[in-house]
């Protein structure tokens, strides 16, 4: 559940957040779910936006930076402890709290060798440092140990959990290594984001105990139904989780990957200053990281993909993206963002170079190699490789694939809000729909419904296409003054 590991969401009606819920709900097997919802809302040194984070745990210290080292550094050296290492733009980090935080409340009153256990949690959303010196594969990680080892990070001594996340199977895995049968039993607890284990009041459900359908719409766009500011945020935000994660900067495999990255930045970013700033990471790319070198050097890890700040629209603040909660859409929808615009952009070129093999590709390695959510890998990597998305074959195709899969996961999340009222990244104000709606797009559908594809594609180009938002396409993306001299600058010094 990092790197990309989740949902997406755009405008204000057509709805593409949260893709990640239907990943983690049985009745509800994960179709397009996770794109990328790894870097949801990861924050920019230089934005200062907070990012979301989980309701305050009741069983669980959380721990940092500052007091990670010093807390557990002073206590015994063979004082057990089990850590979460977390990260709050994490759907399944957030699907999986509630079951947290009730195995560290049963936890919290067990005895383990006559002392209890210490319990603790990371967020690695703002803690990419500390969390990167664990080597951690995914969130969310479990992570038991003595509190030396801890506080040394020496993570090869610690025992880290593999397997389904319930409540059973976790409390025997912490029996196990105290050598002990420990069992589950219910401790009440104080209610944390995500769905609840028992089934759902009767205000959500209806008579016959079948999930009410939840009639709620979601708000109309007042304008462009993306913006600029939204997709250069979520590239910034997707540029620092690989930079600040090692295993994603790291092997000839993964510089292959990023390299790809840039590439269909450089050919088809919708923000000028992020298209000619990755065409300029990607013209010195063997500079800033010799094929030679395993890991990525720090002059590439420092580098800024879509240049100065003040030359851009995003301002640390999401504007079609925005969400009614701090922790809802946002990251995840820029991503969306970022895919339909740049499926409309991507050049046309001979042989197998066009825009649909360009976008496979592209999405290739990025399942393979910036998904650290292993389920998520393995369901993406099922839909990159079905034959509806051996079928694109062009433009059309690949524009319209990503709006069936995109409208697909819509409907199965529509379910998990009408069962549990919100879905793991969701928003109240914003309930999964099909889109595009028959107030933006009346001609979208026949009388019966049904959608008419050709006035899909149509509404699609007009809606994403070149040229569909202020600033898009333009060296006006941002402070129309200063990105224009920005441009300028560095044209005249690349000659």
């Amino acid at each position: 559940a990092s790197l990309l590991q989740s949902a997406f969401a755009i405008g204000k009606y057509d709805d593409h957040d949260d893709m990640m819920a239907s990943l983690h709900t049985p009745a509800l097997p994960a179709i397009f779910a996770t794109l990328f919802v790894l870097p949801l809302l990861l924050p920019l040194a230089s934005s200062g936006h907070a990012p979301a984070v989980f309701e305050p745990s009741h069983a669980a210290a959380q721990l940092g930076e500052t007091n990670f080292t010093a807390t557990l550094g002073v206590k015994d050296t063979n004082q057990p402890c089990l850590v979460e290492f977390y990260a709050s733009w994490c759907p399944a980090c957030k699907h999986f709290a509630p079951t947290f935080e009730k195995l560290a409340s049963f936890l919290k009153g067990q005895s383990f060798g006559g002392r209890p256990l210490y319990i603790a949690r990371v967020d690695c959303a703002t803690e990419v440092k500390l969390c990167g010196e664990f080597e951690l594969t995914g969130y969310p990680s479990l992570l038991m140990g003595q509190a030396q080892d801890f506080a040394t990070k020496q993570h090869k001594k610690l025992s880290l959990f593999q397997g389904p996340r319930d409540l059973p199977v976790l409390t025997a895995w912490v029996g196990r290594y105290f050598n002990m049968t420990l069992t589950y039993s219910a401790v009440p607890t104080t209610s944390t984001t995500g769905p609840a284990e028992t089934s759902s009041s009767s205000n959500s459900r209806g008579s016959e105990g079948a999930p009410a359908e939840n009639t709620k719409r979601r708000p109309l766009p007042q304008g462009p139904v993306w913006s600029v500011a939204d997709v250069e945020g979520a590239t910034l935000q997707l540029w620092r989780i690989v930079v600040t994660t090692p295993l994603l900067h790291r092997g000839p495999e993964k510089r292959t990957a990023l390299q790809e990255v840039l590439s269909v930045w450089a050919a088809a970013h919708p923000s000028s200053s992020c298209k000619t700033h990755a065409a300029r990471l990607l013209g010195s790319y063997d500079t800033l990281w010799p094929p030679a070198e395993q890991e990525a050097p720090a002059a590439l890890l420092m580098a800024e993909p879509c240049g100065p700040a003040a030359g851009l629209a995003y301002r640390g603040e999401w504007e079609s993206c925005r969400g009614s909660q701090p922790d809802s859409r946002g990251y995840s929808c820029g991503l969306w963002e970022m895919l339909h615009t740049l499926a409309l952009r991507l050049p046309e070129q001979g042989g197998r170079g066009g825009p649909a093999a360009t976008m496979m590709a592209f999405l290739l390695q990025f399942n393979k190699h910036f998904f650290l959510c292993e389920p998520c890998q393995k369901h993406f990597g099922r839909i990159l490789t079905s034959p509806e998305a051996a079928a694109v074959r062009d433009r059309r195709s690949l524009v319209m694939w990503l709006w069936r899969v995109h409208n697909e996961v819509n409907q199965r999340l529509r379910g998990v809000e009408s069962k549990y009222g919100h879905s793991t990244t969701g928003d109240p104000e914003f309930p999964k729909e099909q889109w595009p709606a028959p107030e933006t797009c009346p001609t979208c559908r026949n009388a019966d419904g049904v959608w008419v594809e050709e006035q899909v594609w149509a509404y699609l180009q007009r809606a994403y296409g070149p040229g569909s938002a202020p600033g898009a396409d333009s060296t006006a993306a941002g402070r129309p003054g200063q990105l224009l001299h920005a441009r300028t600058t560095f044209v005249a010094a690349s000659w």
